[in-house]
């Protein structure tokens, strides 16, 4: 049996508290989920070392024991959830079961993992910036990263919160669903998706198996849906502006977050996160009117792209640029493929939408709708 490696090394299972819709599921839980008695690694064995253990469980895995969840181990993540690779935390990294010569992409590359290589039906996890959706796209799974606020988020570590989400992964959307139901604060919308909508100009962010990939999986939307794909301009959705507006925002909430311990810790963690929190302290200091105006940007772009998708709009969108990411990639090529995954993650992030990542061949699609349409995505899925 493949030994995946997904696992924190202090990992223990937690049986089901009652009985439901996920009865008879095992569940891998990101190690930033608090579970009572267990003092979360958050990807690191310092943060573990300087951090008392939890007193309860957080609120959403409360709901999902209740529901007949059991958790049958706590996953690895990356370092403080901040990467999208797969290749920064605890240990050795989480095996990519689909594809061993490939990370699992992160943050949540354990859940991801543990879920691929059949240690557990369930993978739950958090999505800031892609951390669910990317390790979703490189194992080959479907997943979810619902609307912002739809599932509680007490008890789980912050990175950046206008921008945190809980998501699962599995290999039936319709297990999502079932998770869905029983972890969110409330019901989703009852939204009727009518739109298929594709960016036309997608060359420089996806190569040709990529793109070829997501189109066709739009028609076929399109066809369930009884619509036509409708192209649409990626320029202002996609943009390298917009990828830096969004990583100053996320990088600012970083630092009010963690200011503290990553000034106390930071030389305990890799090379190139330690990079990322430094530029964090940099925009912390940015005059209060830079700050403002990124903000204000958000505001804007946010309003585009909900306006784009009206209340009945799908947007198909690569996940990846390209198959990866390697584990023969240098620091350099890893680096670039991150900045790359980050233009495609912006909508959903930015927006506060939900997310579903459904597998395309090789490839998978981000389907992303408006605020609530959390189970109108995952049946669309489903059916494709």
């Amino acid at each position: 049996m493949l030994a995946l490696h997904c696992f924190v090394p202090d990992s223990r299972p937690l049986p089901a508290t009652g009985a439901g819709p996920l009865s008879g599921v095992g569940m891998a839980v990101k190690d930033m989920i608090a579970v009572a008695g267990h003092t979360s690694s958050y990807g690191h064995p310092r943060w573990r070392a300087t951090h008392a253990p939890a007193d309860t469980d957080a609120e959403v895995l409360t709901r999902l024991r209740a529901a007949g969840g059991a958790v049958v181990g706590l996953a690895k993540l990356d370092q403080l959830a901040y990467s999208l690779t797969g290749n920064v935390g605890e240990g050795e990294p989480p095996v990519n079961p689909r594809d061993p010569e490939r990370f699992c992409g992160g943050s949540s590359s354990g859940s991801a993992s543990a879920v691929a290589g059949g240690a557990a039906e369930l993978g739950v996890g958090t999505d800031t910036a892609g951390s669910i959706r990317i390790p979703a796209a490189a194992c080959g799974l479907f997943s979810i990263r619902p609307t912002h606020g739809l599932v509680p988020a007490d008890g789980v570590l912050p990175l950046a919160p206008s921008l945190d989400t809980v998501g699962f992964l599995a290999r039936d959307p319709g297990l999502i669903e079932a998770a869905l139901g029983a972890a969110a604060a409330g019901p989703p919308d009852d939204v009727r998706l009518r739109r298929v909508l594709l960016p036309r100009d997608l060359a420089e962010h996806a190569d040709d198996a990529t793109r070829a990939a997501i189109a066709a999986l739009a028609r076929r939307a399109a066809d369930a849906l009884g619509a036509e794909v409708e192209p649409v301009d990626a320029a202002a959705l996609l943009s390298a502006e917009v990828r830096d507006m969004f990583a100053r925002v996320q990088g600012r909430e970083i630092w009010r977050e963690h200011a503290t311990w990553v000034s106390e810790n930071i030389a305990h963690l890799a090379a190139d996160v330690q990079v990322r929190l430094r530029m964090c302290e940099a925009l912390s200091g940015d005059p209060p009117e830079a700050i403002r105006a990124d903000l204000d940007a958000r505001d804007r772009y946010r309003s585009t792209v909900r306006d784009l998708l009206g209340d009945d709009g799908v947007l198909l969108l690569p996940v990846l640029p390209r198959r990866g990411p390697l584990r023969s990639w240098s620091p350099e090529e890893l680096t670039a493929y991150r900045g790359a995954c980050f233009r495609l993650t912006a909508p959903g992030s930015l927006a506060g939408l939900p997310e579903v990542v459904a597998p395309a061949g090789e490839h998978a699609a981000g389907l992303a709708g408006p605020p609530g349409g959390d189970l109108a995505l995952l049946r669309l899925a489903a059916g494709l």
